[in-house]
């Protein structure tokens, strides 16, 4: 689809409003033309005495009048309506990134998206409202001009127009230089926003590696490859609106000496003249402004264009309607299978306030589809990445109902892929994939993802409190389960010595906790809606061995019932579990429990020796 056909789409919505505005300025064009044709007739009529000369005075001031209030109107209706199209261009391209999958984060830089966020949704902003003003005001100008001109001498507007051609050759060359331009600065914008983010987001590694004056001189360049693009377009748009003007007055000097002679020979009355010669002038401002108008038009529909790669970059399709009929109106709480037990004091109440801001919990009912349940099944599955080779062959094991398998392997072997596939961050093949016996494929995502407590590699939190961190799954969960997920998770005394308790709000991506705190957060958030399945994807990573012994002891209770799968390069973690399965390069080389895998001498066995040592050395 068109970039132009886009934009049409969502201006139709305000069709009422902009046809109100376009009207309005039917109008204004209308009373601001009269203006010239009643000084014609005041100055005819000075022939026969002036008598109606007060007459003719009391009608322009009139008109005028009108005009300003017709004007007025038109943009209060048209900009209005220019605000609400970038409200749903902003809309539909946020909610559009929502359903993108990582893929797409993966080749596109944050910088970039949110420049076409912001600055080219602004651009659309212009060109629907103001934009839309003046095209509209441009042509009616034009059209009603060029009209009243040809009933005073058809035989003069055609001399007037004689440099028509030389300006239709003018704006054809701007046009299509302007679009260029438009596209390349807009382009630099977004490289010069994703330099700058990408470097806000890294400053502890810029300032870790004295990167501070490379990077001042990264980004000097790309401003001034910036400022150089802005200068060009500047430039072009500078060197039009001279030209037009300079076309403008050769048909004015044409008009003067036709228009003059014409007068001399008594073939056009000298009110006639002066009208023509008012009408002339008022043709001046929409040809320079056409400059103006046609750049506004194709920076707008440049935008349009980068933010259409976006919005038709393919998201996650929309669930069958009947399960998601399903989903919504079955009324069920969340299931508790092996819950964590809730902290209350003797008198029935939550022991402390979390955070008094997140209102109450308590009495709230919260609707919810029935949780997924049953094992989970891998089966022959292979993935790959796009551009990375595979991640997974051949993949085929069981997750029971109720119990914990433990995958483990060395770096690289595809661990973390099982998780984001039994997710659906990425879609998995057909038939690969099952929970309960069914294809995940075939699972509305959110009442699978609701059944899930997933815990990434990468543990991100929201700039938010901890309290709103650890919520994030149920926001209407008592603050006696928060408080015992933060304890399962180890981090309940940790957060009880922050200056604001659960209140205090993490920096930007939770950087003002360190990578365990980080990791321990996301463990807590993944509990406490109490699904039925855990993924848990490297969550020990970051701690100390003394750490993860405690939570292991906690995590036990939290697990039990659970259908939890656990991907982990810690072994401590293998020990506890009902089975364990071993990735190698992709492919399951041991499956087993860790005393029988032991015994094998194969893969797993190492990978426990090889820790076992470290640990030994570690505790030297």
């Amino acid at each position: 689809m068109s970039p132009a056909r886009r934009v049409l789409g969502y201006l139709r919505p305000y069709t009422a409003r902009y046809g109100a505005g376009v009207g309005c300025l039917a109008l204004a064009t209308g009373f601001s033309l009269g203006i010239p044709w009643q000084v014609k007739e005041a100055i005819d009529g000075l022939r026969g005495g002036g008598g109606a000369l007060a007459f003719h005075a009391g009608v322009i001031a009139v008109l005028a009048a009108l005009h300003a209030v017709a004007r007025l109107a038109s943009r209060f209706t048209m900009l209005g309506a220019g605000q609400w199209v970038e409200h749903d261009v902003r809309h539909d391209l946020y909610a559009h990134l929502e359903t993108l999958s990582p893929a797409f984060y993966l080749t596109h830089r944050t910088g970039d998206l949110m420049s076409r966020a912001a600055n080219d949704v602004q651009a659309l902003r212009a060109l629907a409202g103001f934009g839309a003003v003046m095209l509209a005001s441009t042509t009616f100008t034009f059209a009603g001009t060029l009209a009243a001109m040809w009933a005073i001498d058809p035989r003069l507007t055609l001399w007037a127009l004689a440099p028509s051609p030389l300006l239709v050759l003018l704006a054809r060359r701007f046009n299509h230089q302007v679009a260029v331009e438009s596209t390349a600065v807009q382009e630099q914008l977004g490289a010069l926003s994703a330099r700058v983010q990408e470097n806000l987001t890294g400053m502890p590694v810029v300032r870790a590696y004295t990167m501070e004056a490379r990077e001042i001189d990264a980004f000097g360049r790309l401003n001034g490859d910036y400022l150089a693009r802005s200068l060009r377009l500047a430039r072009t748009q500078a060197a039009f609106s001279p030209m037009m003007g300079l076309i403008s007055g050769l048909g004015g000097l044409i008009v003067l000496w036709v228009g003059g002679m014409g007068v001399l020979d008594g073939r056009l009355t000298l009110g006639a003249f002066v009208a023509f010669t008012a009408y002339l002038a008022h043709l001046a401002w929409p040809t320079i402004a056409l400059g103006w108008t046609l750049g506004n038009l194709k920076r707008g529909l440049a935008a349009m264009t980068r933010i259409a790669e976006i919005l038709d970059t393919p998201g996650h399709v929309d669930e069958p309607t009947e399960e998601r009929q399903e989903a919504h109106t079955v009324a069920t709480g969340w299931g508790s299978t092996g819950a964590i037990p809730e902290t209350v004091a003797a008198d029935g109440e939550s022991t402390g306030a979390i955070n008094q801001d997140r209102g109450p919990r308590h009495g709230a009912p919260n609707p919810q589809p029935p949780l997924l349940n049953g094992p989970i099944e891998f089966r022959r599955l292979s993935f790959g990445y796009d551009g990375r080779g595979r991640a997974l062959d051949d993949v085929s094991f069981t997750v029971p109902e109720g119990a914990t398998v433990v995958v483990v392997g060395p770096t690289g072997s595809g661990k973390s892929t099982l998780g984001a596939l039994l997710s659906r961050l990425y879609e998995p093949p057909p038939g690969t994939v099952f929970i309960g016996g069914r294809d995940v494929r075939e699972l509305p995502r959110e009442r699978l993802r609701r059944s899930m407590g997933y815990v990434p590699q990468e543990a991100f939190l929201f700039s938010r409190s901890i309290s709103d961190n650890v919520a994030l799954g149920d926001e209407t969960a008592p603050e006696a389960r928060l408080r015992a997920s933060a304890e399962t998770a180890g981090l309940g005394s940790e957060i009880e010595r922050f200056p604001e308790g659960w209140a205090t709000v993490v920096g930007e991506r939770g950087l003002t906790l360190s990578g365990g705190q980080r990791q321990r957060v996301a463990l807590a958030r993944s509990l406490v809606p109490e699904p039925a399945i855990l993924v848990l994807d490297d969550v020990f990573s970051a701690v100390d061995a003394g750490k993860e012994a405690e939570i292991l002891r906690s995590l036990r209770a939290a697990v039990a019932g659970r259908t939890t799968l656990v991907m982990t390069h810690r072994l401590r973690v293998a020990q506890e579990a009902d089975r364990i399965v071993v990735l190698d390069e992709g492919r399951v080389v041991e499956q087993g429990t860790h005393a029988a895998l032991l015994a094998s001498g194969g893969l797993y066995a190492r990978l426990w020796r090889i820790q076992q040592i470290e640990q030994e050395l570690a505790d030297d």
